[in-house]
């Protein structure tokens, strides 16, 4: 009885170790497990790329007045013609001799009235003669101003100061009761006369055009406050005869300045060249950004009158940079790479400035193969 008792006690032990042991084991790969999941869950790739924007720009001609622009831009061409007149002095210029003339004084101390004919002498101290353009009299105990005179020579000797004069012709006593002065000087004996050149003539153009293109300015800005403009004068035409190469004080220039001014609406035009400065993005992995600080520049090109349209140049800039989308920079592509190979990979690409990797924990050598565990920062340089 005694030997059964002890078979069943060994057949009932067997079964329990059995179940211990697969409970240890299994109890052991749990842990095993948690730890490898642990140990992947800390394993972290920090990559850093730090980008360097390259400038890009566009520079193109738009048609102001054709029907696919204008769906585009808001805009119109107005004609208008301003009317000039102006004067001008010649830029050449020669010294040539004339008659000295001014005005003088006449002066009666006497009781008696005394008459002046026309060319009367009147004799500076220094010996500058002169003469009366017009009898006169002039009255007793009197004077008479504003007397016109003329030198008796051609030349620069002429061209005195205020001076005192006697009158010749008259009698020795009498020259002392009338007499003359002036209190202007003398001018027009050695004068500087201008000759007008063809450079006159064109400068002269030049200037009524800035003036025209200047008030067609103000006249279209009043007109149309709300849209930006850009100006050109289209056609100049003068009237009336411009004395080329002669002798003269001035010249008169009269001209008719036909301007066209080009209107548009500004958020249309940079919506337009931002667009278009888009279009320089090589791919989707490339960012474009117009430039926030300035607009688009518009400068005229060109008008047709029969169309009453207008050509311009547009010129607008920005940058151009890595996209944080690009597809080189997909988690992917890193899988497995050491420190050195993801920073001659990374720095291979186009608009790459610099570029730092550090793993967690330090002494990992290579990229997790886990998307969650790669951590991608893309920034610009300051």
């Amino acid at each position: 009885m005694a030997s059964r008792r002890r078979q069943s006690t060994q057949h009932i032990d067997r079964p329990v170790q059995f179940y211990k042991f697969i409970a240890l084991t299994f109890l052991t790969l749990t842990i095993i497990l948690l730890g490898v999941i642990v140990f992947m869950s800390t394993k972290q790739a920090y990559i850093t790329v730090t980008t360097k924007p390259s400038p890009v720009d566009i520079s193109t001609v738009l048609t102001f007045g054709d029907a696919d622009v204008a769906k585009k831009i808001k805009h119109l061409v107005v004609k208008e013609t301003f009317p000039y007149s102006k004067k001008f002095q010649p830029t050449g210029s020669k010294k040539t001799q004339g008659i000295a003339t001014g005005v003088v004084t006449l002066h009666n101390t006497s009781g008696v009235k005394q008459p002046l004919v026309a060319t009367t002498r009147l004799l500076t101290r220094e010996g500058v003669l002169f003469r009366l353009k017009k009898g006169v009299t002039v009255p007793a105990n009197d004077t008479l101003e504003n007397v016109e005179v003329y030198a008796d020579k051609e030349g620069g000797d002429s061209d005195i100061g205020p001076s005192n004069f006697s009158i010749p012709g008259l009698r020795e006593n009498r020259q002392k009761e009338v007499y003359a002065s002036s209190d202007e000087s003398m001018s027009g004996g050695l004068r500087t006369v201008g000759i007008v050149s063809d450079d006159d003539i064109e400068q002269a153009r030049e200037t009524i055009r800035a003036l025209a293109e200047k008030q067609a300015k103000e006249s279209f800005a009043k007109e149309y406050p709300n849209m930006e403009g850009v100006y050109s004068v289209v056609s100049l035409t003068t009237s009336g005869g411009v004395p080329e190469g002669k002798e003269v004080d001035g010249f008169t220039l009269d001209a008719n300045v036909e301007v066209v001014g080009v209107f548009y609406d500004k958020d249309d035009m940079r919506s337009w060249a931002g667009l278009q400065l888009a279009k320089k993005a090589l791919d989707e992995g490339e960012v474009v950004r117009p430039n926030d600080q300035t607009d688009p520049i518009v400068v005229f090109d060109s008008y047709d009158q029969k169309t009453n349209s207008a050509t311009v140049s547009v010129f607008y800039d920005g940058t151009v940079t890595l996209s944080p989308e690009h597809m080189d920079l997909d988690k992917t592509m890193f899988f497995g790479k050491t420190r050195d190979e993801v920073r001659r990979y990374v720095i291979s690409l186009d608009h790459v400035h610099t570029v730092d990797v550090r793993f967690q924990p330090a002494w990992m050598q290579h990229v997790p193969h886990v998307h969650d565990n790669i951590r991608i920062i893309v920034k610009e340089v300051e």
